[in-house]
């Protein structure tokens, strides 16, 4: 039971152990409804840590909880309740009136604090409010101790801070200066758009899709799908070979729309295995397969002078999981044949691209690499058994098409007859359609 006379009888906050703000209203009672001089006195100096419902430092029996240099919101006649310090004051207490109606806008400014952290207390919807309420949108944080994911608190601050746009990530590092707190085993972070931006590039770069996708499907708002953009954006821009894993495992995870919304077209119609056309861009020649077969019934693939709407130079590409790498097998919808590089090499080392009926064998699978070259998304195709990438010859046949192969060189190597551009071919899957 809080006392008033036991709160103004006790002890003064320990300023050994924590540092002393010279916060003026910290030994006073609730005085919020008077007029008050708020933190931070000057919008471009923000609040660096406000603990909520903290007492300061504390180092228990059961473990270490609270910080030493931060201010402290709590209940106006609350003493410390634990540790050496017990029945003392609250080192740089920031008050409210009670548990159930928390309002600090007397004392903190609107948007004014970088990092808020909150300890196994109840978050109730009005405590939340005050969080969400101080924290600065685009530098600001919030980390939760001791809390499950699915509880009535986290979902209070979910409501809440999302309007802030701070969104709930499960798998932040804490900084040093967060770390250390032993009575809680676990916690929570609300990040700002530009720590997340930073959290899911890291994510998709180190391959860790899993958590990649869920952060995604947590931005689920208008700002959030931008963030996302974003760092498709910076991936393209920086040739990661994972981004296209990362657009299926969002696509297989229930996180269709976002791919629709985040992702550029010609990756949509990779993943969705829609009809596109594969043109170099070298050359300006769309892929297809040659009308006459050999003794295998295989056809050779050639680069097209003039067709690139056709059903001939039509193709869909189909996904195939390897460990944690997503390979395609390209599947032209004229002959309902597999791409592939031959077995055997030229005098170069180069190898022949063929269709085939079938699509047993790793030399039918391919990595998909796009990247931003001169703002267009190009892609390199790459064998998966091989690791040639598809170019065209720079001899034309007596038609003026170039036939495909697989180059003996560096995959990745600045060389724009690498390169290919594939987008939508609407007309072929119209067609299809009125076939059905």
């Amino acid at each position: 039971m809080l006392s008033i006379s036991a709160w103004k009888a006790a002890q003064r906050p320990n300023y050994e152990t924590n540092r002393d703000k010279t916060y003026p209203y910290s030994e006073c009672p609730f005085l919020g409804e008077y007029y008050l001089v708020a933190i931070p006195t000057s919008l471009s100096n923000l609040v660096e840590h406000v603990d909520y419902w903290g007492e300061g430092r504390i180092v228990h029996q059961n473990g270490v909880s609270g910080f030493t240099n931060c201010y402290n919101v709590n209940h106006t006649y609350q003493l410390v309740s634990n540790g050496p310090d017990k029945g003392r004051k609250i080192p740089n207490r920031i008050p409210v009136v009670s548990y159930t109606n928390c309002d600090t806008s007397g004392y903190i400014k609107n948007n004014s604090v970088k990092t808020i952290t909150i300890m196994g207390a109840p978050i109730n919807s009005s405590c939340a409010a005050d969080i969400a309420r101080m924290v600065h949108p685009d530098q600001g944080k919030v980390i939760a101790y001791g809390f499950q994911t699915n509880s009535a608190d986290i979902k209070n601050l979910v409501m809440h801070l999302k309007m802030k746009d701070l969104f709930l990530y499960s798998n932040y590092t804490l900084p040093k200066e967060l770390q250390g707190v032993s009575m809680f085993d676990h916690h929570l972070a609300f990040l700002n758009l530009s720590m997340l931006k930073e959290e899911l590039h890291k994510n998709v770069i180190e391959a860790d899709f899993d958590i990649a996708v869920e952060l995604a499907k947590t931005m689920d708002t208008e700002s959030g799908s931008e963030a996302i953009i974003d760092v498709v954006t910076r991936l393209l821009n920086e040739g990661s070979p994972k981004i296209m894993a990362f657009a299926y495992k969002l696509w297989h995870s229930g996180g269709e729309e976002i791919v629709r919304t985040t992702f550029p077209g010609a990756i949509q119609q990779i993943i969705i295995g829609g009809f596109v056309t594969i043109v170099n861009k070298q050359y300006q020649q769309a892929l297809k397969l040659d009308a006459n077969t050999d003794s295998y019934n295989d056809r050779l693939a050639w680069g097209d002078k003039s067709d690139k709407t056709s059903k001939r130079v039509t193709w869909k590409f189909m996904a195939v999981l390897e460990n944690q790498n997503v390979v395609f097998k390209v599947q032209d919808l004229n002959y309902n044949m597999f791409l592939k590089l031959d077995a055997n090499t030229d005098n170069y080392g180069d190898r022949k691209g063929w269709g085939s009926v079938s699509d047993s064998g790793i030399n039918h699978e391919f990595y998909l690499e796009p990247y931003s070259k001169d703002g267009i998304l190009v892609f390199r195709i790459i064998n998966y058994q091989y690791s040639q990438a598809l170019k065209l010859d720079a001899n034309t046949d007596q038609y003026g098409d170039r036939q495909l192969w697989g180059h003996n060189g560096d995959a990745h190597a600045n060389n724009a007859a690498l390169d290919w551009v594939i987008s939508s071919n609407a007309k072929s899957f119209e067609m299809e359609k009125s076939v059905i």
